[in-house]
């Protein structure tokens, strides 16, 4: 499966329509120069609403312990 959005309007589409295809319809779709491959991620974005977040921040320091006698 791959990612495609419309360059361009036509008879089905807007411009800026994403979709995602199998790759051989991808690939013909991308061959007529109305569609363009994008990222998978600009797919979720557009479908799912998801954000992009910044991922959790994590200390370097390692904390080191004293062993009691």
């Amino acid at each position: 499966m791959k990612c495609i959005k419309a360059l361009r309007d036509n008879n089905s589409y807007k411009k800026d329509y994403i979709t995602r295809v199998e790759n051989k319809e991808a690939d013909l779709k991308v061959s007529t120069g109305y569609w363009t491959f994008i990222p998978k991620l600009e797919w979720k974005i557009e479908t799912r609403g998801e954000t992009i977040s910044a991922p959790p921040k994590t200390s370097t320091k390692k904390n080191k312990t004293k062993k009691q006698k």
